[in-house]
């Protein structure tokens, strides 16, 4: 019974007890609280586990070539910190305003699972991983496995996500927009996250993603695979045809805050001006 569970628990094995007997977990609570408002009304309103005393969920480390970040640390201090990717702390900086940033955590963010997310993009496009912290095990698992479709992830019910690690071994130039109705304090209507690695004038390698246009992000493979070892000024003249087949690859739907068409049309627009950006001399 949750009653008999520390919900103020000290150790990740305590706190995915506690949401294995039904307890809802509490990291920033700027998503969660608006969503129990509702359940307030009728009356059913299961307890909450607080988060704030795990360590492990806790702090940016520095791996063996790589990043972990703990679920608990807020948006600002992504923001702030000057281990973070700079794709991972462009996309961070566009959520919410600054009061929500200061709560808001980056395992929130990716648990709520919204296709509009704005971390999400460019935690693809980093390739992440997830680290997750069960009662009896831990295991780990790419962050496109653990979202499964809006709303909904693959953590099992005794489990939470503990923390994200990213390589640091990463691109060289990287490329993030957002458009919104407004700067702050908006949803997503079409974002995009592009990591690349340029040596020579030559495009090794770029992983492409796009939020808010698909039930999950979308990873644009086949795009990635047409400009994987191409030269610079080769793939500023392939940037249109590149984007009408991003437009083409998305699945955006017709919702409130927009259309599908006009996602479609911006995605596309988007991932030109990004190629002729990452293609531009560098001084």
């Amino acid at each position: 019974m949750v009653s008999q569970l520390p919900l103020h628990p000290c150790t990740g094995r305590e706190a995915a007890a506690a949401k294995a007997a039904g307890a809802v977990p509490y990291a920033g609570g700027t998503d969660l609280m608006v969503r129990r408002a509702a359940a307030r009304r009728t009356g059913q309103e299961p307890p909450l586990v607080f988060l704030d005393r795990v360590a492990t969920f806790r702090g940016i480390t520095a791996l063996d070539g790589a990043l972990r970040i703990g679920s608990l640390t807020t948006m600002a201090e992504l923001c702030s910190h000057p281990a973070t990717p700079g794709l991972l702390g462009a996309a961070c900086a566009t959520v919410g305003s600054p009061a929500l940033r200061n709560a808001a955590t980056i395992g929130g963010n990716i648990c709520t699972a919204s296709p509009a997310g704005d971390s999400l993009p460019a935690l693809y496009a980093l390739d992440a991983e997830v680290e997750l912290c069960g009662v009896d095990t831990n295991r780990r698992l790419p962050i496109d496995r653990l979202i499964i479709a809006p709303g909904q992830t693959a953590l099992k019910p005794d489990e939470l996500l503990a923390a994200i690690i990213v390589s640091t071994d990463t691109a060289d130039r990287f490329y993030y927009r957002k458009v919104s109705p407004r700067l702050a304090n908006a949803l997503a209507k079409v974002s995009l996250a592009v990591a690349a690695t340029v040596h020579d004038q030559v495009l090794l390698e770029m992983r492409i993603a796009f939020g808010a246009v698909g039930p999950t992000v979308i990873r644009c493979s086949e795009i990635e695979r047409q400009c994987r070892n191409r030269s610079l000024a080769d793939l500023a003249q392939s940037a249109r045809r590149l984007a009408d087949l991003a437009a083409e690859t998305i699945r955006p739907i017709d919702d409130l805050r927009s259309s599908a068409a006009y996602r479609r049309t911006v995605a596309g627009n988007l991932l030109e001006t990004c190629l002729h950006s990452l293609c531009a001399p560098t001084t």
